[in-house]
């Protein structure tokens, strides 16, 4: 840890976390950021944040620059350089294709001959290309999220992979009016995880932190005004794991989380999502 605090590494990621210009001043946001602020006033020590692209974000808590990240799906390849605290949210990866496309997803098989687009490198493509693996499809991966969504809109690609909170955002920042979700396929938790490196004590603070804010509904609170909802342990609720859950109704835009309509002119450009 710092002298100045806890140093935390993001991506751009809305409607999770996402980075707001007013002005000549960028700040990153969203309701994690914001979980983050209230966990490290509770532990009486200062944080930042910094947005960087997702594969350096991961490289500065891998060498211990950087003491956490946010958020990040818990999967065992990353247990040996992040020590994960409990879940926070349950991400959501599926399809969105067009609005006169009649799929509702519930099988590879029902993508078979498609083109698909997803953001990538990131585990949403290795999640992507194992189902590929399974029926036969062309995966077109892009560097930058927004671009998958943007040629689906223009009928050169059949479908998008993604994470549905993370597409809708942008669908909704991109003002597509003519793609919908078709149901999803597989579900990861997304949590904060901090660097090998931190001290024990603090990680162990921390968590401690969000058991607090837990208990008092604030993690809640914070995540139901992007439109998400809290997986920690002990939370009452959370969505069936039932594949093929469907998605906006056909010709509904999606529409963005209630916090981030203020926000909107002031968001910086989409990069990914993991």
């Amino acid at each position: 840890m710092a002298a100045t605090g806890l140093t935390f590494v993001t991506q751009q990621f809305p409607p999770f976390n996402y980075q707001e210009r007013t002005g000549d001043e960028e700040r990153v946001a969203g309701p994690v950021a914001e979980i983050i602020t209230l966990a490290c006033q509770r532990m009486g020590v200062g944080c930042t944040f910094r947005l960087l692209p997702w594969a350096r974000a991961q490289q500065e808590v891998r060498s211990g620059a950087a003491d956490g990240i946010f958020v990040v799906g818990r999967v065992p390849e990353r247990e040996d350089w992040l020590h994960f605290c409990p879940p926070l949210v349950r991400g959501e990866y599926g399809f969105f294709v067009r609005m006169e496309n009649p799929l509702h997803y519930t099988a590879p098989r029902d993508v078979a001959g498609y083109r698909v687009g997803v953001y990538g490198p990131s585990l949403t493509a290795e999640i992507l290309n194992q189902l590929a693996r399974q029926a036969r499809m062309t995966v077109d991966v892009a560097a930058e999220n927004d671009a998958g969504f943007l040629k689906l809109a223009q009928g050169r690609i059949d479908a998008v992979f993604s994470n549905k909170d993370n597409g809708l955002a942008t669908i909704a920042l991109l003002r597509i009016a003519n793609l919908r979700y078709a149901g999803w396929h597989s579900r990861v938790d997304y949590t904060i995880a901090f660097s090998r490196h931190a001290a024990p004590e603090v990680v162990a603070a921390f968590e401690a932190a969000l058991h607090a804010l837990h208990r008092e509904g604030e993690l809640e609170q914070r995540l139901s005004r992007y439109g998400l909802h809290s997986v920690f342990p002990g939370q009452k609720g959370g969505a069936p794991d039932t594949p093929g859950a469907p998605g906006a109704p056909r010709g509904e835009t999606p529409a963005m989380p209630a916090a981030m309509l203020d926000a909107a002119p002031n968001l910086a450009a989409s990069t990914g999502l993991d």
